[in-house]
C-alpha cells in the first residue's frame, strides 16, 4: 500500500533557491517514501500568498517560507497559522537574531543569494574563456571579450588576464607581439576600443627574461638579450601608433593590481 503524500511547500519572493537547498539538507534525514515538493517563486503580493493557503487548505504541507519583506512575511504567517499548517519561517526567525546581534534593522531586499550565485557563476564563465583564449590559444568569438590584451612576451598578459577574469568577471584574450608573425586577423575584426597594447621599459623587461631564462637553464638564450629586446619593444611600439584606438598602458615596475585597475578605470569608468 502507497504511503499517504507528505507535501512540503518552497515558498520565495525570489527564486526559491535557498528554502529548496535548506529543504533538501533535512529530508536526506528522512526516509519517508512519498514526498512531493511544490515551489512559488517570485512571492510578493498578498494575493499569492491567499491563493497558496487555499490550496494548503487540502494538502496540509510543511511550509518552508523565505521572504525578506517583514510586512508579507507576517502575512503569510498569520494565513498559514490560521489554517494551523506548520510553517518554517527561514528569514522571521534568524534575521531577528541578526538584528539583535547588530543592533540595526534589515534591509528585507529580495533575492540577494541569487544575485551573489549569479555573479559567482558569471566570474566562472570569464575565467573559462579567458584560460581558453590565453597566449595566442584562441581567436574565435573575439567579439565576446570585454578585454583584450596585446604585448610582448613576459608583460604579465597571463596573470594579468587571470586576475581580472577573477576579481571583476571580465572575459579576457590576450596576443604575444612576436617579431616578424602576424597578429590574428580576427583581432583587427572586432571593436578596437576593447583592446589594450601593454608596453615596458627595455631594461626592466631584460631583467624579468634574464631571471626566466636562468630558471629555464636559457642564460646564453637571445630572448634575454638586450639588443633583441630593443628590437622587440620598438616593434611592439610600431605596432601601437597604427591603432590609435587601443588603450596603451605601461606595466614598468607595477603590479598586476595595479594595472588591472587602469584599465578597468579607464575602458570602464569604474573601479575594480
Amino acid at each position: 500500500m502507497e504511503a499517504e503524500p507528505k507535501y512540503i511547500y518552497l515558498i520565495s519572493d525570489g527564486t526559491g533557491e535557498t528554502a529548496t537547498k535548506i529543504a533538501k539538507a533535512f529530508l536526506v534525514q528522512f526516509k519517508y517514501p512519498n514526498i512531493i515538493k511544490r515551489k512559488f517563486i517570485e512571492v510578493r503580493e498578498k494575493e499569492k500568498i491567499d491563493e497558496i493557503v487555499e490550496k494548503a487548505k487540502d494538502e496540509r504541507p510543511l511550509v518552508v517560507l523565505t521572504i525578506a519583506d517583514k510586512d508579507l512575511r507576517d502575512y503569510a504567517n498569520e494565513r498559514f497559522n490560521q489554517i494551523g499548517v506548520i510553517i518554517l519561517d527561514l528569514f522571521g526567525y534568524y534575521i531577528n537574531k541578526f538584528e539583535e546581534f547588530f543592533g540595526q534593522k534589515a534591509r528585507n531586499v529580495s533575492g540577494l543569494l541569487h544575485r551573489i550565485s549569479d555573479r559567482y557563476f558569471e566570474k566562472i564563465k570569464a575565467i573559462e574563456y579567458t584560460v581558453e583564449h590565453d597566449d595566442n590559444r584562441s581567436s574565435r568569438n573575439l567579439d565576446q571579450a570585454d578585454i583584450i590584451l596585446v604585448g610582448l612576451s613576459r608583460t604579465s598578459k597571463t596573470p594579468l588576464s587571470i586576475y581580472l577574469a577573477q576579481e571583476g568577471g571580465y572575459k579576457v584574450a590576450n596576443f604575444a607581439i612576436v617579431k616578424g608573425e602576424k597578429l590574428p586577423d580576427s583581432l583587427f575584426e572586432v571593436d578596437q576600443n576593447k583592446i589594450v597594447g601593454l608596453t615596458i621599459d627595455p631594461m626592466r623587461l631584460y631583467e624579468i627574461r634574464k631571471q626566466r631564462a636562468k630558471k629555464l637553464g636559457l642564460a646564453n638564450s637571445s630572448y634575454a638579450s638586450l639588443s633583441r629586446i630593443y628590437e622587440e619593444v620598438e616593434y611592439a611600439n610600431s605596432i601601437f601608433k597604427k591603432h590609435p584606438q587601443w588603450l596603451i598602458v605601461d606595466v614598468t615596475n607595477r603590479s598586476v593590481e595595479e594595472t588591472a585597475s587602469e584599465i578597468v578605470s579607464k575602458l570602464f569608468g569604474r573601479k575594480l
